[in-house]
């Protein structure tokens, strides 16, 4: 029979205690993400998830109106360690565009992650290529999607920065009717429905180059695509589905093409709007063209005076891209959106390293715009995370600091299907007990210096969304070592604190160890994370101390990042790959390239970015539904599913980390996109 022992006293740890700054903080990390980060390439890295997430590096860089009218938003405020900085998703001044005096001209320059230069500018873009720096950064400045999301931090979609107007659904929401604004490329071409039809042709025919494919999705559930005239697009889909799922995690994969693209080779001439009979319009066409456009993109050095990627319908156009890296853009002066850009130039600059960054900021001067001189210079930029403590010089220089949350929960895996320590992990009990060993409050304060945000669920509480619901900010399993103690416990376990707590009372029944464990069988786990990450070294430290008062021994192994990569996959039992018993990726999940928090991608039985091999068919039919409900019940369907997967805990939640971003002085208007876009357009700067 197994006994209950004495909680042993808990150790303390570093804490920012009140009136303690953060450069005083004890074991002080910034885990930082989103800013510049390299997505998974789903071939590269991990299966590809049902329409890939994108996941957020701890590399110590950085990282419809009538539809949203449905939800009602939940928000909850996490104070950053005291850096001065601006509060989460704001712009880098209290000053909106037109109520400080903008100045026309001058040079911005953006800070690239180091070593991740673009190098691909094709939109349809393979796992291969699949990285921020190529989409978020590069691309989406030059050729605009259908529809745009995460500007000023919000999550939801911003029909005016939009080319699409909102989407029209009926049919039983089986039919999605699309109007464009009047946008023009800039060879003068109006951007056309057939634009539209273009990209679509171009999907199906080459489906597995398409980074976001999975079967069964996006450009699958459209059985017809249709230009009704020269701005309208009616598509027909093979099921009914959630209006609001479908405008973010669907129609969020458009991306409009000029037809003068629609050819298989430099020597044809570039059709007219009005052609017929393109090469796209049948299967074999659209793999040519789609051939020849890709060859095209991996010719680096001709991008800026490509007669192909030339033909742009973005707020800017390339002028040049050096061998390191450096991305020169200026103003597309045909740009038909709202915003025109004010500045003269906008570079993307590549370094080295995060220290070499870092060096141009604290050399650099902390004014830009007109006037000022041309040498280096970084309008906005990343505070590396060993460089945190002097985040206080900087702004005594004249940054401004802002604080950056991206829309994304954090996480670390369990193998269910592991062949030894799998039988413990299906135990939702056990899950139960683990959980309450993180100690996530402590972690935050301890080794991300404050600037981070805990998770308790898939849809996470904060940035401020429209989808959590209520409980999404409530710890259903607060750190508690004696919580863990009972559970263990009550389950028939001999808990030995700093020893190896082992089942006395095994068999299936609800107070038993659980099915598949033995007598005897002790708490024995290995947790893999990447190396070079002080931040992760300091919690799976901490979760290692923690989880020794109950006795479960936690083997730490720390292994390069590409191992990580291709050791935490999906597996069967019998399989050599499913060895790994605890994994930490090192990345967290955003919601992009889609936006809407469903689980279909990561927690759904089968889907390729459930690694953790987690099966439940509660949770698969309620995932379902908030796939194919109706526009009234996208709410309900979405609390739903998130309030069970709180609780059945597929993967253990940890906190998700933040970006300190560093913005010259006297420049105005940027604020951090909530899901990794920048928008250059939008940044001014005024006289210092």
């Amino acid at each position: 029979m197994s006994s209950s022992p004495k909680a042993p006293k808990r150790d303390l740890r570093p804490r920012i205690e009140l009136g303690q700054s953060c450069e005083d903080a004890p074991g002080k990390e910034l885990r930082r993400a989103g800013w510049g980060l390299t997505l998974t390439a789903p071939d590269a890295v991990f299966p590809a998830p049902r329409h890939p997430g994108r996941r957020t590096p701890r590399t110590g860089l950085r990282q419809a109106a009538a539809g949203l009218a449905l939800f009602g938003a939940a928000s909850i405020g996490l104070g950053a360690c005291g850096s001065g900085a601006v509060s989460p998703g704001k712009a880098a001044t209290g000053s909106a565009l037109g109520l400080a005096t903008a100045r026309s001209g001058g040079s911005a320059y953006f800070a690239e992650e180091p070593e991740t230069p673009p190098d691909y500018i094709f939109p349809l873009v393979s796992g291969q290529y699949f990285t921020v720096e190529n989409t978020s950064d590069f691309q989406t400045l030059l050729y605009e999607p259908l529809y745009w999301f995460g500007d000023r931090g919000s999550t939801s979609v911003d029909y005016p920065l939009s080319i699409g107007n909102a989407p029209v659904y009926s049919d039983d929401n089986r039919v999605v009717t699309i109007t464009l604004k009047h946008y023009e490329w800039s060879d003068g071409e109006p951007v056309s429905a057939r634009d539209v039809i273009f990209w679509i042709n171009l999907l199906k025919a080459n489906r597995d180059q398409w980074a976001s494919y999975v079967p069964g999705g996006f450009p699958d559930n459209v059985t017809s695509a249709t230009a009704l005239n020269a701005r309208t697009v009616r598509l027909e889909l093979d099921a009914s589905y959630n209006p609001v799922w479908f405008t973010y995690n669907e129609l969020s994969q458009i991306t409009p093409l000029p037809l003068a693209w629609d050819r298989t080779s430099l020597a044809a001439r570039a059709p007219s709007p009005s052609a017929k009979h393109l090469p796209d319009l049948t299967a074999s066409g659209a793999r040519s063209v789609y051939n020849f456009l890709n060859g095209q993109a991996k010719a680096i050095g001709s991008y800026a005076s490509s007669p192909i990627w030339s033909v742009v319908d973005g707020a800017w156009k390339l002028v040049g891209l050096t061998t390191d890296g450096t991305a020169s853009f200026v103003p597309n002066r045909l740009f038909s959106g709202p915003d025109k850009a004010h500045l003269a130039r906008f570079v993307e600059l590549s370094y080295t390293s995060a220290a070499a960054e870092f060096s141009v900021l604290r050399a650099g001067s902390a004014v830009g715009g007109p006037g000022t001189a041309s040498g280096d210079q970084i309008s906005v930029g990343y505070v590396p995370d060993n460089d945190l403590p002097q985040s206080g010089e900087l702004k005594s220089q004249g940054y401004q600091l802002v604080d950056w949350f991206p829309f994304q929960f954090d996480y670390f895996e369990p193998n269910l299907n592991n062949p030894e320590v799998g039988p413990i992990l299906r135990q939702l009990y056990f899950r139960e007990a683990f959980q309450h060993l993180v100690d996530q409050e402590g972690w935050i304060h301890a080794y991300y210096g404050g600037l981070g945000l805990p998770t308790y669920g898939p849809v996470p509480a904060s940035p401020p969304n429209p989808y959590a619901d209520a409980k999404a900010s409530v710890n259903p399993y607060p750190f508690s070592i004696a919580a863990a103690r009972a559970l263990l416990y009550d389950h028939g376990w001999k808990v030995v604190p700093n020893g190896v707590t082992t089942c006395g009372r095994p068999g299936s029944g609800p107070k038993d160890c659980g099915k598949g464990i033995a007598r005897g069988e002790g708490l024995n786990f290995t947790l893999m994370y990447p190396s070079g990450l002080v931040y992760t070294d300091g919690s799976m430290v901490d979760l290692q101390s923690v989880a020794k008062e109950v006795g479960i021994e936690i083997a730490l192994k720390e292994v390069t990042p590409t191992t990580i990569a291709s050791t935490i996959l999906s597996c069967t039992p019998s399989q050599p790959a499913c060895g790994w018993q605890l994994g930490q990726y090192g990345t967290g999940w955003v919601f992009e390239p889609d936006h809407y928090p469903s689980g279909e991608e990561i927690f759904e039985t089968g889907a390729l970015g459930n690694v953790s091999n987690y099966t439940n068919a509660t949770t698969d039919k309620l995932i379902v539904d908030t796939t194919k409900t109706t526009a009234a019940g996208a709410k309900a369907a979405l609390d739903a599913y998130q309030d069970q997967v709180r609780l059945q805990l597929p993967n253990f939640w940890q906190p998700s980390p933040g970006t300190l971003v560093t913005v010259q002085s006297n420049l105005h208007g940027f604020s951090p996109n909530a899901y990794g876009f920048i928008s250059p357009e939008e940044w001014y700067f005024t006289k210092a």
